[in-house]
């Protein structure tokens, strides 16, 4: 099963809850679940943010290779489920590619907000709370009922 993770830009967000869901994988042994991440308004190519960098190698991820991804319905069509950030991101990628709104859900129930611009302690209070969700999303998604 392949997971796409979609925030604004792909710079924050979406780039965390990719690095952070495949080391789960990782560490589970599932080579059968991969993460992407993409942003609505993402410039293809870019790194991750400084800060979200920061956060990941407190968890012990190497975010050096990532690459950002603008969505597109070509990219949605490679994805088994497609988890948005917020509510307005679900709206867009819906319009973007219609044919794959009913793969489209919210990562948790309210919006996921944008770190963007702040501190690194702002960045890591934003993904301890996106923790839980993810969590429960691999959980899910791999059969695990711990």
């Amino acid at each position: 099963m392949r997971i796409l993770f979609v925030c604004t830009g792909n710079s924050c967000r979406s780039p965390m809850a990719d690095l952070y869901f495949n080391a789960l994988c990782r560490q589970a042994g599932r080579d059968d679940l991969e993460a992407g991440s993409a942003g609505i308004f993402a410039w293809d190519g870019s790194p991750i943010s400084r800060q979200a960098a920061a956060v990941m190698a407190e968890y012990s991820i190497d975010s050096t290779g990532f690459r950002s991804a603008r969505f597109t319905p070509e990219l949605a069509r490679e994805y088994d489920l497609l988890v948005a950030m917020t509510e307005s991101h679900r709206q867009a990628m819906a319009e973007i590619a219609p044919s794959a709104a009913g793969k489209i859900r919210l990562l948790a129930d309210g919006d996921v907000p944008d770190p963007f611009g702040g501190s690194v302690g702002h960045y890591t209070r934003v993904f301890e709370a996106m923790k839980p969700a993810l969590d429960a999303l691999f959980r899910a998604v791999s059969g695990d009922k711990a």
